[in-house]
């Protein structure tokens, strides 16, 4: 990838068609770009009518999971969506200009070469301070998503700080090994840890408490870091992004 193609992932990266809320937290010459993406914004249409925003302004290719749209000059440009965050999460999000670096990240995705740590704001403390959750997920009847048979699912946490509140809340780093839907936060809710805000697996009395207590009223999830080792043209080559925790987590750990 040289020289032309390079200049113009540079262009694309600047023109690129993004919901106002969304920026760039990161880019380079192969066509990786990270994005911060806000809580509430959608990592792709769920249909073609689909009425809530989503991390770009145009058109979205469902079965080949790329945006698209012409640009100033009249070229076809694509963005392919190389991960997804649920709505209610918010942080680093990938998308790759080109199908080759597509093609890359996904190979690096499948012999797990990606590290993902994520922030999560909890209610109560883990007892040990460091380890890992190795469960089946269980099915949510809140969610028509879980009609298969549960899947064994890896998660390691770390206990970041605890608050003087009661109940007590804690700040998690979380680092899933697997990569199953919602399997943070089913692991969390399985091990008395629900998330705060959390409308499908958490305690929903409490988040009603400090939604009146503090005015928090979103899904306490952030991915705060991604970082990519792929493999392209026979060299290997590192990616990596990262998110500020958000000021509401600080505040309610304050």
């Amino acid at each position: 990838i040289k020289g032309a193609f390079l200049l113009s992932i540079i262009m694309n990266v600047s023109a690129l068609p993004l919901h106002p809320s969304v920026s760039i937290l990161n880019h380079n010459k192969h066509g990786i770009v990270a994005l911060e993406k806000p809580e509430g914004i959608l990592s792709h249409p769920n249909s073609k009518n689909e009425k809530k925003p989503a991390l770009l302004n145009v058109p979205y290719d469902f079965e080949g999971e790329y945006y698209f749209w012409q640009d100033t000059q009249g070229n076809d440009q694509k963005a392919w969506l190389l991960n997804r965050l649920d709505s209610p999460t918010s942080g680093v999000i990938l998308i790759g200009l080109n199908q080759v670096i597509k093609d890359a990240v996904r190979v690096a995705f499948e012999k797990h070469t990606i590290k993902k740590i994520y922030y999560a704001i909890v209610k109560g403390r883990p007892r040990v301070v460091v380890g890992q959750w190795n469960q089946k997920l269980k099915q949510s009847s809140r969610t028509s998503k879980y009609k298969s048979p549960p899947k064994l699912a890896k998660t390691l946490y770390k206990l970041s700080s605890t608050s003087s509140k009661n109940p007590q809340l804690s700040c998690l780093s979380l680092e899933p090994v697997t990569g199953r839907t919602h399997q943070l936060r089913i692991h969390c809710s399985d091990n008395q840890l629900p998330i705060i805000g959390d409308q499908t697996y958490g305690d929903f009395k409490f988040n009603r408490q400090i939604k009146q207590s503090f005015g928090v009223n979103r899904l306490c999830l952030h991915s705060g870091s991604t970082s990519v080792s792929y493999n392209l043209n026979g060299r290997q080559h590192e990616f990596k992004a990262e998110s500020a925790m958000p000021e509401t987590f600080k505040q309610l750990m304050d």
